[in-house]
């Protein structure tokens, strides 16, 4: 893959850096201090720069530019120790421009010939196929794994049906091109007669089916009958009930792994941020916002650090890649780990095993892009697909 440079784009409270604000000696000092923290996670001080990097300058002037670093706000020096670390703008100016995004040496075979193997014992049903290189990923960065299993970004209505269950209660079925089916209770007024179920089930049908979704239901409402202009308020319900079980992923298209391996990570070995960690479990929700966010963007990689992840917890970095799937279907493949998670192997790992998946799923791997993931804030899209050349 190369050496990667990525575009930035930080949260409102950083200013956007270009590669051009550090001097080249600063440049070279935030990538060890990174590196080093990364590999160690302890504080890095200027005398352990001076004894292990090949800068032709003394520990004295290294220390005077760590702490011109730490007043433009990429260092930061914990109370406890007189090193520093790396601040959230440090890892984007980090991700953007200095990590290396190498091809992990014969990664790609090998993780495809595992993947290949798990799959042959998984039977080859699709969730198994995403659980399975989850696991694979899960394994190889020794982080959390998540990720969605393939949707289809704009699925069409096959089918709706619609019949009562209880006095105040109807079920609404709804059956898309791929097979998927979704139902749930809605409430009615007692009144509605069966017959009134069955004819606005038939409305639906004809003015849904076969068709994409439309994002206003006041359009469908505009081509009522006497029928629908009678019982507006509960097709605009319906309508909007059928609107978001098509456009929102299910809980169960959502798969989490290796959650444990957070508590291997110095950093989460303090109570509370263990407490925190155990509390993502319970936010599915959150999660599958933060997995399904643009998915419709023709992004490969996105790497979201701390405040951008979307999660609660600030002092952690997602990083996934998208897939495709059958049917026209993309998902996402991730990795949940602390601000001083491996980037450049993260990366690289999902980069492959987000290929093999689409691979496995298609026969073939999709169209390369400009070769760069992307870090990104939640709701942005500034990257595009890299390369698998």
């Amino acid at each position: 893959m190369g050496k990667t440079r990525l575009p930035h784009d930080g949260p409102a409270s950083v200013p956007p850096t270009g590669p051009d604000e550090l001097n080249q000696r600063q440049r070279r000092i935030l990538k060890e201090v990174c590196d080093a923290f990364i590999s160690t996670g302890e504080p890095v001080g200027s005398r352990t720069i001076s004894r292990f990097s090949d800068l032709a300058c003394s520990p004295a002037t290294i220390r005077n530019e760590m702490q011109d670093l730490e007043l433009m706000g990429y260092l930061a020096s914990p109370h406890t120790s007189a090193g520093r670390v790396p601040t959230e703008k440090g890892y984007r100016f980090y991700v953007n421009f200095l990590a290396n995004f190498d091809r992990v040496n014969r990664l790609e075979e090998r993780l495809i010939e595992q993947l290949a193997r798990r799959i042959e014992q998984a039977c080859d049903e699709r969730d198994d196929v995403v659980r399975a290189a989850l696991r694979l990923a899960a394994e190889e960065t020794r982080l959390a794994g998540i990720a969605l299993a393939p949707q289809v970004l704009h699925p069409r209505l096959r089918s709706v049906r619609l019949f009562r269950v209880l006095e105040d209660k109807a079920m609404l079925v709804t059956v898309d091109d791929c097979g998927q089916i979704n139902d749930q209770l809605v409430s009615i007024p007692p009144e509605t007669s069966d017959a009134v179920l069955e004819n606005l089930a038939g409305f639906l049908n004809t003015e849904l089916c076969h068709h994409q979704v439309m994002a206003d239901e006041a359009v469908l409402l505009r081509k009522s009958h006497e029928l629908v202009a009678r019982h507006s308020r509960l097709v605009s319900a319906l309508v909007q009930r059928i609107r978001l079980a098509m456009e929102n992923p299910a809980a169960d298209t959502l798969f989490l792994e290796g959650f444990m391996n957070f508590f291997d990570q110095p950093e989460f070995r303090d109570p509370a941020k263990m407490r925190a960690m155990v509390s993502l479990l319970d936010r599915k929700e959150q999660l599958l916002q933060v997995l399904a966010r643009n998915l419709d963007q023709d992004e490969k990689i996105r790497v979201a650090i701390g405040s951008d992840s979307g999660l609660a917890a600030p002092d952690l970095s997602v990083v996934t890649a998208r897939y495709l799937g059958p049917h026209r279907s993309i998902g996402r493949i991730g990795v949940i780990g602390p601000l001083r998670m491996d980037y450049g192997r993260v990366v690289a790992t999902l980069a492959e095993i987000s290929s093999a998946l689409t691979r496995l799923f298609t026969g073939s791997l999709p169209s390369p892009g400009p070769s760069q993931p992307g870090v990104c804030r939640p709701g942005t899209s500034s990257s595009k697909d890299p390369s698998h050349d």
